[in-house]
């Protein structure tokens, strides 16, 4: 028996252990005890149960040997039995933690029938459950989650508020930097923590759980730093909070459009390209109290037809000479840029079911297809250049008839509504989300057009692409080219590179510990063996088989009508959200999918995997368990 406080000994699981360190230190940690389960018959631990009891109610918690090391961290193995009023609900607690303990997963991981010891703790009072996680160096994440829920740390279910500690209530704030600064002075050995705290009605916060974490919560961080600002400590001159917009730009650009973001920064737009990739300042997701119904009529009547017609003056111009088409084109895009500002609406917070007749996602594609980019890149080619456009019109292979009578749909790329707005003001913003994809194709369009002309008079090719801007118009007037195979090499780096999805003040907040293999679930469960691809010009080059459950880094607009194309049934990807084109694609699309499913691209080709919707995770599937 351990009681927390006490020096732990040799045979101390993890847990206790480290709780037992850490209360010595000083620390708010619950008082409680660690023991064997055979020893709850002994009689000194059940006096020391009793006057833990007398206290009011604890928590029994399974504190397994194999777990909260240095070099085996792992979160939510065991389980946690709340609200034990006597020694009676312990022992039920011991027993009901005794048969958790035969979980084949569990088993699977520990490499055999896992050994443990029962953590009875008592149970504190809840208005939070809190994570709080970093690296030595990084910014600190902050996970508030609901404390009616036992399991939901356990369960990695979705935080009720994520963000930087920093930007916490000011008292919360303050008391658990005040924990974490003294947990990361006693534990200096490690260099990753992950705290898990319980905030009482009063405000109090309390110590549950402190584990050391063994692989970095921002891998590739030191790497990511020396390429963007070598000798520092952090990104300089970033304030704020910068988000990865790997949801459109899951891919490093390439220098042509990091040369149109840089243009477009110093027009005052709140973007940073760092290493090559794409950040932009976290902001509000629309424009509260535009009219969906008015920006639909807006854009189908007024902004995307000048917005062709503006190409096609552009294509007629192309004989000519490029250089002054240049300028022309960045502020036609930034015009676009203001056009589709202005008609940003604010998307309802839970997304209208899906309508067989009029899938959202795939609405009037088929009329853009010649200017949507497989990526939002102007080095990027058409999607009319890679797939089929009779796919917008074909029922995908695997799915079901719609409907009663069991006929597919007329179309799935032309609904009744295509032609007037939708009645539901949800599904108007939606579609608005969707629609202004086209206005920004359109308004790449034209630099991409330019691009390729000059590759053709200088002789480049798609080498074109490795120029900014302003480095094409010098090309253009005579002047010599940088050093492109420089560049290339340079790209190539900035590819490698493994950029965090979130920066605080110019340091790295960390991905949830929890969250990592879990996402947002959208259909069915499913089981299959992972197809890795990097982008959607490479899934549209290997075709995955039927069953596959294939990993994306993002579930771009486009790639709706790719995975029409191949009858993709299960997806997971990186980066996305509950609102994301990727939510309402896969739920359109009838797909089962994990969207921010963190982790899932470092999987290896061909594993087989359970794609649980149920609990949003994805699991390796062991072959003795099919």
């Amino acid at each position: 028996m351990l009681v927390l406080g006490d020096s732990p000994g040799p045979d101390a699981a993890p847990k206790p252990a480290v709780l037992s360190r850490l209360l010595r230190a000083g620390l708010p940690v619950p008082p409680g005890l660690a023991c064997n389960a055979e020893e709850l018959a002994e009689s000194a631990v059940r006096e020391r149960l009793a006057d833990l009891l007398a206290g009011g109610p604890v928590i029994v918690r399974a504190a397994l040997t194999s777990e909260d090391t240095i070099d085996a961290a792992a979160a939510g193995l065991g389980l946690s039995v709340p609200d034990c009023h006597g020694l009676a609900d312990i022992e039920r607690a011991a027993a009901a933690i005794a048969e958790a303990a035969g979980d084949p997963w569990l088993r699977r991981y520990s490499g055999g029938a896992p050994t443990y010891q029962l953590l009875v703790q008592r149970q504190v009072e809840r208005r939070w459950l809190a994570v709080a996680a970093a690296d030595r160096g990084g910014a600190r994440l902050l996970e508030l989650h609901d404390p009616t829920r036992a399991d939901a740390l356990a369960a990695g279910a979705s935080p009720s508020w994520s963000g930087p500690l920093a930007l916490a209530e000011p008292a919360l704030a303050a008391a658990i930097t005040s924990i974490f600064d003294h947990v990361a002075e006693v534990m200096s050995e490690v260099t990753a923590l992950d705290l898990e705290l319980v905030v009482d009605p009063a405000g109090t916060v309390w110590l549950v759980q402190a584990r050391p974490l063994a692989r970095p919560l921002v891998p590739g961080w030191p790497d990511f730093l020396a390429a963007v600002a070598p000798g520092a400590d952090r990104v300089p001159d970033l304030p704020g909070l910068w988000k990865l917009d790997g949801e459109h730009n899951p891919a490093v650009l390439s220098p042509a459009h990091a040369g149109v973001i840089t243009w477009l920064i110093g027009q005052g737009a709140g973007l940073r390209v760092l290493g090559g990739w794409l950040y932009e300042r976290a902001s509000s997701s629309g424009r509260p109290g535009v009219d969906p119904h008015h920006a639909l009529a807006e854009l189908r009547r007024r902004h995307l037809p000048a917005a062709r017609r503006a190409l096609e003056a552009f294509i007629d111009d192309l004989a000519g000479d490029l250089r002054p088409l240049l300028p022309r084109a960045l502020e036609h895009l930034r015009a676009i840029i203001a056009v589709h500002a202005e008609l940003r609406v604010e998307l309802p917070r839970d997304l209208p079911a899906p309508d067989p007749r009029s899938l959202l996602s795939l609405h009037d594609r088929g009329d853009y297809l010649d200017v949507l980019p497989a990526a939002w890149d102007i080095a990027s080619p058409a999607l009319a250049d890679l797939v089929d456009p009779t796919c917008l019109e074909r029922k995908p292979a695997g799915r079901e008839a719609d409907g009663a009578t069991g006929d597919p749909p007329a179309s799935f790329a032309r609904g009744p509504e295509s032609d007037a707005d939708p009645a539901d003001p949800q599904r108007a913003a939606v579609l608005v989300r969707e629609l202004d994809d086209h206005l920004f194709a359109l308004g790449l369009a034209p630099l991409r057009r330019i691009y390729l002309a000059a590759g053709g008079r200088l002789g480049l090719g798609d080498a074109v692409f490795l120029l900014a801007p302003d480095e094409l118009g010098e090309a253009l007037a005579g002047r010599d080219l940088p050093d492109l195979a420089a560049r290339r090499r340079q790209q190539e780096q900035f590819a490698s590179l493994q950029p965090p999805p979130a920066l605080f003040d110019g340091r790295p907040v960390p991905v949830s510990p929890r969250r990592r293999l879990g996402g947002i679930p959208v259909g069915l469960s499913m089981r299959g063996a992972v197809a890795q691809r990097s982008d959607l010009a490479d899934l549209l080059a290997r075709p995955p088989a039927p069953d596959a459950v294939v990993v994306l880094p993002a579930l771009t607009a486009q790639a709706a009508v790719a995975l029409r194309a191949l009858g993709v049934r299960a997806v997971c990807c990186e980066y996305g959200g509950a609102l994301s084109h990727a939510a309402l694609m896969a739920r359109e699309l009838g797909l089962s999918a994990l969207i921010g499913c963190t982790g899932c691209s470092e999987l290896p080709d061909g594993l087989e995997v359970e794609l649980d919707t149920r609990v949003g995770r994805l699991r390796a599937r062991s072959p003795d368990l099919s």
